[in-house]
């Protein structure tokens, strides 16, 4: 299992306990989504580089680095994160009675 799967199963377990006690397999399951991940963010990187301008080499680097992280980030949004129910948002305390009479 390459580490978008171990990323994969560790995120559902922590936040999604239930549905990953359903999946009979988890490694099997989880090996064949981190592949899917791994595919799709080579993929969308190759999309995101930017063509080759007037930046020095080592600019160019940074930029086409840049572009693997943000492929990484949309795709681990769209196949992990978007699939887990949603975190209760916090809520700010009301004020009590007597907080508000001090």
């Amino acid at each position: 299992m390459n580490e978008h799967g171990r990323h994969a199963m560790e995120t559902m377990k922590n936040h999604d306990p239930e549905s990953y006690a359903q999946i009979a397999d988890p490694e099997t399951h989880f090996s064949t989504l981190g592949r899917e991940i791994q595919d799709r963010i080579w993929s969308l990187s190759e999309d995101l580089i930017p063509p080759r301008g007037q930046e020095t080499p080592l600019e160019y680097v940074g930029l086409v680095n840049m572009a693997k992280l943000r492929a990484r980030e949309i795709v681990y949004q769209e196949m992990i994160y978007d699939g887990l129910p949603q975190e209760p948002e916090e809520m700010e305390p009301v004020p009590s009675q007597q907080d508000e009479q001090s």
